[in-house]
């Protein structure tokens, strides 16, 4: 799944770092509207994803330096807090690809899910198995 997945990095020292982080991340899910993983250690290969995203800056976190730098090296995607803010929101819903108000990122464990409306996320409820992830990651 990674290939196609957004890797999110910065600052997890603190449980309220992490909570930060995995905050920005639904951001990054919704702007992107790609899968975003938050990045929990620097154990990490960031060529296994299709780009990063910096919550803060390059040297505000040893992660950020890090991984920031190799995805740099590997000339991936990798842009900051700030970039993001340029892409506006999604309002379509990448499961059914309908334009809803509602559409929002789903996280599963530590990854974001792209966009996804209400209809969807019911649907899928209903006819998910046991353990089964409520919503598909596109």
């Amino acid at each position: 799944m990674a290939r196609n997945t957004i890797l999110v990095v910065g600052n997890t020292t603190t449980p309220a770092d992490l909570e930060d982080l995995t905050a920005f991340a639904f951001d990054v899910a919704d702007r992107i509207q790609l899968p975003a993983e938050v990045a929990t250690s620097m154990a990490y290969d960031v060529t296994a994803y299709a780009g990063v995203v910096l919550y803060d800056t390059w040297l505000d976190s040893v992660p950020s330096a890090v991984l920031g730098t190799e995805a740099l090296e590997a000339d991936m995607f990798a842009i900051g807090a700030d970039e993001l803010y340029a892409y506006e929101p999604t309002k379509t819903c990448g499961h059914c690809g309908e334009v809803d108000d509602e559409a929002a990122p789903v996280l599963r464990g530590n990854t974001w899910t792209v966009s996804v409306c209400p209809s969807c996320v019911a649907e899928a409820a209903r006819v998910a198995l046991p353990g089964a992830p409520l919503v598909a990651a596109a």
